[in-house]
């Protein structure tokens, strides 16, 4: 497409994608080393640590949806999105730094104040992570109306997710390390980072908000419920991201089956750091195979590359970074095609039933990201519990059972394999927007218009002929 036909200039962009470096850094930052956190520093057990995610997450699913309501629902003067960007570009970097404080101290209190202040901090980060992340990711939809440069714009908002999950892979481990295991100070330093990079978005503009009535909470649950392919699109997905246990699992694959706790930014960055070509190649992608190819597609490749992964083994770090590399580049297919899909359930429930609710659908998706960081780290580390994982306190190593080791490596990429080809089939059973259906729900949108103008006409000029 002509960047003449672009309706966004390329500094807004650039302040639009870099928002979601800085945020990346802190959703990394925290979905990394959470866990590790939680099990050396706080000393709390595996099960105590996926049960706090799995309470959270149930916490989301009554929170999230009050939260994008009262987004849907709100009209500012500043705009509909901005406002509540704005005034959340702060509080998301100070959250994050109440999760990392104190813990020398934290861990010397009796075990259930641990557990509480843990839960109740990881919660509230979660409330203000999807305040920041839903009206962030709407604000693409109404940028411009142009569907090939919303499409552009949302694979490279993934290559600057994409930059601040390598900045958080690659600088925190290094970071806390050259601080000597000072969690707290390590975060104040990347939340400061994040936070400037996120003050950015002020530069993005608002142009296309469609001029429509306060829906009703009734209106709301309606439309959502009855957007059949974005609840389908997001089930399948819950699967094929929570399957992705890496993340959590990445530092303890490091520290404990390759023994060398400095391996986890290499480890970190092979399964992230190639995953940034996937942003030119998504549509270029798309263009020849369409949107649900894409999607499937990578997906396929993640599940065979996770199961060949496991096959071969951990004898060989050198092969297993290798594997890793070859599945970013699916892995980062697989990370920016939702924001696309989800654009075109949006644009599919407006042609169908009138409702943008673009705050709503992707407080769904914030939901779903959420929900597959705890699906994955609740599944991972009740596993892990299960098969006798040892946690410590005061950031002390303790050699892991060989079958903690070898229960990891079992998760990290056979369970993989197996949520993903779950999430396929659900996916591709139930997925059916496609370009052309939406172009046919325009054009019979348009032809609707214009019989009920020519009834219009119709009927003043019999009106007339009457007179």
């Amino acid at each position: 497409m002509s960047k003449l036909q672009y309706e966004t200039s390329r500094h807004e962009r650039l302040s639009y994608y870099t928002f979601f470096t800085g945020q990346n850094i802190i959703y990394m930052f925290v979905t990394i080393f959470l866990s590790m956190y939680y099990t050396s520093v706080l000393g709390l057990s595996a099960g105590a640590v996926g049960l706090i995610f799995l309470v959270a997450r149930v916490w989301d699913a009554i929170n999230d949806p009050m939260l994008s309501i009262l987004i849907e629902r709100s009209r500012f003067k500043g705009g509909k999105f901005k406002p509540w960007i704005n005034a959340i570009t702060w509080a998301v970097p100070l959250a994050t730094v109440l999760i990392f404080a104190f813990g020398d101290q934290i861990a010397q209190l009796p075990m259930g104040v641990r557990i509480a202040y843990a839960g109740i901090t990881y919660i509230l980060w979660g409330m203000l992570y999807t305040i920041s992340d839903a009206p962030a990711y709407a604000m693409g939809t109404v940028m411009t109306i142009n569907k090939s440069e919303r499409n552009t714009i949302y694979s490279y908002v993934r290559f600057g997710g994409f930059a601040g999950m390598i900045i958080a892979m690659v600088g925190a481990p290094m970071l806390v390390d050259k601080l000597g295991g000072r969690w707290m100070m390590s975060a104040i330093i990347m939340s400061v980072i994040a936070m400037v990079l996120m003050m950015t978005i002020r530069g993005v503009k608002e142009r296309h908000v469609v001029d429509q009535a306060v829906p009703s909470l009734r209106q709301i649950l309606v439309a959502v419920s009855g957007n059949k392919y974005l609840l389908l699109f997001l089930v399948s997905y819950v699967f094929i991201g929570g399957a992705n246990f890496a993340f959590t699992l990445m530092p303890f694959i490091a520290r404990d089956v390759f023994n060398d706790s400095a391996l986890t930014s290499l480890l970190l960055f092979s399964i992230i750091g190639p995953a940034m070509l996937a942003s030119p190649l998504v549509p270029i992608s798309i263009k020849y195979v369409g949107k649900i190819a894409t999607f499937a597609g990578a997906t396929i490749i993640l599940c065979v590359l996770s199961l060949i992964t496991w096959l071969v083994g951990y004898q060989s770090l050198e092969i297993f970074i290798a594997l890793n590399m070859l599945k970013a580049v699916a892995l980062g297919v697989t990370l920016i095609m939702p924001n696309i899909l989800i654009a075109d359930c949006i644009e599919y429930n407006y042609k169908t039933c009138g409702q943008r609710l673009e705050a709503i659908a992707f407080a769904t998706q914030t939901f779903s990201n959420k929900a597959t960081t705890a699906v994955g780290g609740a599944v991972a580390m009740g596993y892990l519990a299960l098969v006798g994982f040892v946690q410590s306190t005061g950031g002390v190593v303790i050699q892991q059972p060989q079958q903690v080791i070898d229960g990891m490596w079992d998760v990290l990429n056979l369970g993989h394999a197996i949520g993903a080809a779950i999430g396929l089939v659900i996916f591709l059973l139930g997925y059916k927007i496609t370009d052309s259906l939406l172009a046919n729900l325009n054009q019979s949108s348009i032809s609707s218009e214009v019989r009920s103008s020519g009834t219009k006409n119709t009927l003043n000029s019999t009106s007339v002929i009457a007179k």
